[in-house]
């Protein structure tokens, strides 16, 4: 079967050998398929022998790096325990506290959680803003996370705080839009492709519901729902 581009769907000779994406003439430049190596300079391209250099500028999307400044803010500012406490989601007050739908993406457990979060965030968020653009990131995003706090309150009870809903619903609009990504999942020595690592992650976090770890992993897979949706109505655009 003959290989298809990755953004048109059409037969497609070129693969970019930084993302790894499979592209038609029509898309082979950077900035028609929204190459994660948009902030680098000097990427090649390459069809059969033969190569072309590419210099391009840094790219100026700049929300999702916005947003992880004020996820570092707000940890910080979680010295206050009273800070926490305002912001923080409790499935039993949803109502009369709705905005914790929102503000609870902003807040961390430990120090672990805001760094595995921030880490993922970093590496993916921006990927997507250059995607799609900055509104329809932000969008995503905050959907994504109040999708996701919606999702726990149906069924959880404690409290629950973090970005990971929101990351996974970043993650779920990725596979779908570039689900031919190649990641490194540790300790994998081999990369795997975008899709298979959202599929290994909702599978972990639907095996481990109900396992009292304290993770809220129905709210990771109602963030992923949620990315899964926009990344198909974005595809359909």
């Amino acid at each position: 079967m003959a290989a298809r581009c990755t953004v048109c769907g059409r037969p497609a000779p070129y693969r970019c050998r930084y993302c790894g994406d499979t592209l038609c003439e029509e898309h082979l430049p950077p900035e028609k398929h929204w190459c994660v190596g948009m902030s680098s300079i000097g990427l090649y391209y390459q069809r059969s022998d033969r190569r072309r250099r590419i210099n391009i500028g840094i790219f100026h999307h700049n929300y999702a790096y916005l947003i992880l400044l004020l996820m570092s803010i707000s940890f910080v500012l979680q010295l206050d325990s009273d800070y926490t406490a305002m912001l923080i989601l409790v499935p039993s007050h949803i109502l009369e506290r709705p905005w914790t739908l929102v503000t609870h993406i902003f807040l961390h457990g430990s120090f672990w959680h805001f760094i595995v979060n921030m880490f993922v965030f970093f590496f993916f968020a921006p990927l997507l803003e250059r995607r799609v653009g900055s509104m329809k990131f932000l969008l995503i995003f905050f959907l994504s996370g109040i999708f996701a706090g919606a999702g726990y309150s149906v069924f959880g009870t404690h409290p629950a705080l973090g970005a990971s809903g929101a990351i996974y619903g970043i993650l779920g609009t990725l596979a779908v839009l570039m689900p031919g990504l190649h990641v490194y999942i540790f300790p994998l020595p081999i990369p795997v492709e975008l899709w298979m690592m959202v599929i290994l992650f909702a599978l972990y976090d639907f095996l481990m519901i109900g396992s009292g770890d304290m993770v809220a992993h129905t709210a990771h897979l109602s963030g992923l729902l949620f990315g899964l949706f926009a990344g198909w109505r974005e595809s359909r655009r």
